[in-house]
């Protein structure tokens, strides 16, 4: 008798065990999926990292603009709350296509040896999104008119180049390369490439981690949460 309501109890309790994984795994799929791999995602999401540089925190707002339009606005302190950043992105969701607003306030920075103070600097951008591959590999490649000021340099206006590359290995792991052009149209002299190495890792739609390093070998990693 109590071999047999144990057995009766085990056949329920491991009904009721896959049946909960069920619902989990139709909850999950359900669920639209944030690709963090993705520099131009429109979700909501909060960051903490570190590395050589410090210590840096973002917060993140993405949704609807309305139409076919998708945008989103960054704001970012870095390397110990040296200095921040505020950025904007709207994405035409049809053409993969948009344009951005990037600015960076009080940031010293290294040009040709010259060190330069408390460096202000806002740009306009414009990107696209091609997909190879069966879109397991993407190219962003986004051209940008900058303008640069501090109370040490002189007003510098640029243009800079970028293509980031995304390869995702699967739905889990991604790499990447940033490389960088930038060149100064006027103001101080500058005409410089940077490049950076990055990885990911996703563990959910709402979760996942990264770590990159630069030309300067300067690393750094971060935890993000989306919501």
């Amino acid at each position: 008798m109590f071999k047999k309501c144990f057995l009766k109890i085990s056949v329920l309790s491991l009904i009721s065990l896959f049946s909960a994984a069920a619902v989990a795994a139709e909850d999950e799929q359900a669920q639209v999926w944030n690709d963090m791999s993705d520099p131009t995602a429109i979700y909501s999401n909060a960051t903490i990292g570190g590395g050589t540089e410090g210590i840096d925190v973002s917060a993140t707002y993405g949704g609807y603009l309305g139409g076919v339009y998708k945008h989103r606005i960054d704001v970012a302190a870095k390397n110990d709350f040296e200095y921040y950043e505020v950025n904007y992105l709207m994405l035409n969701a049809t053409t993969k296509s948009g344009i951005t607003f990037d600015s960076t306030w009080d940031r010293d920075v290294r040009y040709k040896g010259i060190n330069y103070y408390d460096v202000n600097d806002t740009s306009l951008g414009f990107f696209a999104k091609l997909s190879f591959m069966d879109k397991r590999l993407n190219v962003y490649p986004k051209v940008s008119l900058g303008y640069m000021w501090a109370d040490n340099m002189s007003d510098t206006t640029y243009v800079e180049f970028d293509a980031t590359t995304r390869f995702s290995i699967n739905r889990m792991f991604w790499v990447g390369v940033t490389p960088t052009y930038t060149y100064g149209m006027n103001g101080i002299e500058l005409s410089e490439w940077t490049g950076t190495l990055d990885l990911g890792m996703q563990l959910a739609s709402g979760f996942g981690v990264s770590a990159s390093v630069n030309d300067d070998k300067d690393v750094s990693a971060q935890v993000i949460f989306a919501f």
